[in-house]
């Protein structure tokens, strides 16, 4: 699916906004992210906004006369800080090799290369789209699909379309049905589980209800190898595709776990539980474990491996 992000700051919120409802009346609504419509109440927002770029296909940079956060005081910028949220946004996009768009809106320029930090320089040498609120907004908003449309094809993908009324009535009718599909084989599978205890694996153990596979001796021995981490770095820099392309659905789920354990994150998970307690370093103390921004980029770079799987 066609994800376009939109980053802003919350200063130029309604023209942002307005171009999101834009995009979505062209590409429809799952397909833009916006954070003000596509975060639920109690969410953890820097793990949804990690999670939305790693899919995400575009990143658009609203850019507007506010957006690097001068002070009035002479106190740095709120873009000098690493942990600005914009700067998170444009970053973690970056390092997920994303396509972003600046836009310059509300009358902004584009911030010189001194302004920025120099993770974001690149973003002063970029031709940027510009979108007006006035009588030209549509017009500037056509030329900015248009941009969108071939960054799209040139990935090879099809820009998406709006689904008409009539399509939108089937695609909710398929859904139902497979609703009621699921609610059926969630009533039957306590028998198929049991079946399945008493039969046992291929392998010849037990398997019992849903429980994940037990993890292999040969990650152990690796996780043994450097200190009981598969990623001992894993909260000090960013995990790259290249690091996971090779690892195993359970190396990777391990791999996605033991950042929460690090913290000493309790596990109801019966195989994660006992696979972390054979570690001197783990010692297990809440149910919920804050995360950096950088360790939470992590767990979706993670994620997103493990639905390729």
């Amino acid at each position: 699916m066609t994800m376009i992000m939109v980053s802003y700051r919350r200063v130029d919120q309604d023209t942002a906004g307005r171009i999101a409802d834009h995009l979505i009346e062209k590409y429809g609504e799952k397909s833009v992210f916006f954070d003000v419509n596509s975060i639920r109440t109690g969410a953890n927002f820097v793990d949804r906004i990690a999670k939305a770029i790693v899919a995400s296909d575009i990143v658009i940079a609203v850019i507007g006369p506010h957006w690097i956060g001068k002070a009035d005081d002479g106190a740095p910028a709120r873009l000098a800080d690493p942990s600005d949220s914009v700067r998170f946004e444009i970053e973690t996009a970056l390092k997920h090799d994303k396509t972003i768009l600046p836009l310059l809106v509300n009358g902004a320029t584009m911030p010189q290369a001194a302004e920025l930090p120099e993770s974001l320089r690149f973003l002063h040498f970029c031709n940027a789209a510009r979108v007006d609120s006035g009588q030209d907004f549509r017009m500037h908003m056509t030329r900015l699909i248009g941009t969108i449309n071939e960054v799209l094809l040139e990935a090879g993908q099809s820009p998406l379309r709006e689904i008409s009324p009539v399509r939108r009535y089937w695609k909710y009718a398929a859904g139902a049905a497979i609703a009621a599909l699921a609610l059926a084989v969630w009533l039957v599978a306590p028998t198929l589980e049991h079946t399945a205890a008493k039969s046992g694996g291929s392998n010849g153990t037990t398997t019992v209800g849903l429980t994940p596979p037990a993890v292999p001796a040969s990650v152990v021995q690796r996780a043994k190898a450097h200190d009981g981490f598969l990623f001992p770095d894993s909260d000090r820099r960013f995990l790259a595709e290249a690091d996971l392309k090779d690892m195993s659905a359970i190396e990777l789920r391990i791999a996605r776990n033991e950042i929460f354990a690090r913290h000493g994150r309790f596990f109801k998970d019966q195989v994660l539980a006992n696979y972390f307690s054979q570690f001197s370093w783990y010692q297990p103390s809440a149910v919920e474990v804050p995360l950096s921004n950088l360790e939470t980029t992590n767990v979706a770079t993670i994620q997103s491996m493990e639905h390729d799987k």
